[in-house]
């Protein structure tokens, strides 16, 4: 995962507006929509053989793992929730990336089905076939009654919860939902604000089950994760509406091989990055220019949270210590004497 997996800061709430326009055209291969700074990306054009062969494997064991373990029973319930979280989202990269290159998430299909790659069938799990609308829908939002849950999915696009650097683990899963619920709700393609119009993402619709009043406690969830700025934006009585998407792929080049300058469009013929210092290849021909926007942006944002103090994550754990006031009974309590 932390191969795979770009990690891109939290940008500030300001949506950005220009164009990754390359010199020279007009035309533009990037993704332009107020959301495409935001969330981490997974480097599909750079994975080479065996890491494909390691995602299927990953999946394969995580498919096959109730079976070699006398069922989901033997797990509790937060270790059956980080599995769920896995194998859904291992699925995803593994389908995006035997598809790749595309741009949009909601066009793929499931294999072998005219089914949207949510509702075909993909899965086999205890002798029980499953799409991965089953998993996030039909087990995970039926049986944990929690609105974390939302953000353990990924769904391999832009506008969805961010795909995590490490898998989730059944004694952290639930701060590791907090955290990508901290990093979804003050992100734009999250909570945004559109004139008189609060605008959250879409989704927020698939989980109204998990709000009793859906307007009004979906607001407190937000409020619980929200940022100053975020929180100055929830409140008040704007309408609320579920309509914030972006299905561009959560990639670096938005599912494009090609690039495009004064000379017209061409192939990629490699591909590669440096995150030392600003090394980032200004040829074309190594990453398209809105790789490298992209890449520029997330170097930028970094600088910036460090400055602040602000940038990354600290997860604690409570390790078993042996207690000073508990004494075994074989031994005298300490009464002072030498």
């Amino acid at each position: 995962m932390r191969d795979i997996v770009l990690n891109v800061p939290p940008m500030d709430r300001n949506p950005e507006r220009s164009r990754p326009i390359t010199t020279g055209t007009r035309l533009s291969t990037g993704n332009l929509s107020r959301y495409r700074y935001e969330g981490n990306r997974v480097v599909y054009h750079l994975m080479p053989d065996e890491y494909r062969d390691a995602i299927t494997t990953l999946r394969q064991d995580l498919e096959t793992l109730p079976d070699r373990i006398g069922g989901l029973e033997a797990l509790n319930r937060d270790e059956q929730l980080a599995y769920w979280f896995n194998l859904h989202n291992v699925a995803v990269v593994e389908q995006i990336l035997a598809a790749y290159p595309i741009r949009n998430i909601n066009r793929l299909r499931a294999p072998g089905s005219d089914q949207s790659l949510f509702e075909g069938p993909l899965l086999t799990v205890a002798g029980q076939t499953l799409s991965l609308n089953d998993i996030r829908l039909r087990i995970v939002f039926e049986q944990w009654d929690d609105p974390r849950i939302i953000y353990g999915f990924f769904n391999g696009s832009v506008g969805s919860p961010e795909l995590r650097r490490a898998a989730f683990e059944g004694d952290q899963v639930w701060e590791q939902l907090d955290a990508s619920a901290d990093e979804f709700v003050n992100a734009l393609r999250g909570v945004d604000v559109h004139r008189r119009k609060l605008r959250v993402s879409h989704v927020y619709d698939d989980a109204r089950g998990l709000f009793d009043n859906f307007d009004r406690d979906l607001r407190r969830h937000l409020l619980a994760y929200a940022n100053p700025e975020t929180s100055s934006q929830l409140m008040g009585d704007r309408p609320l509406e579920t309509n914030v998407a972006d299905w561009q792929i959560a990639d670096l080049i938005n599912g494009s091989y090609r690039c495009r300058g004064s000379g017209g469009a061409s192939p990629m013929l490699s591909y590669g990055w440096s995150e030392q210092g600003s090394g980032i290849a200004n040829s074309c021909g190594v990453l398209p220019t809105n790789g490298r926007l992209l890449l520029n942006a997330v170097e930028q944002r970094r600088i910036e949270l460090i400055g602040e103090g602000r940038y990354g994550e600290v997860f604690t754990n409570d390790l078993p210590s042996p207690d000073p006031d508990d004494t075994r009974p074989d031994e005298p309590a300490n009464d002072g004497a030498d």
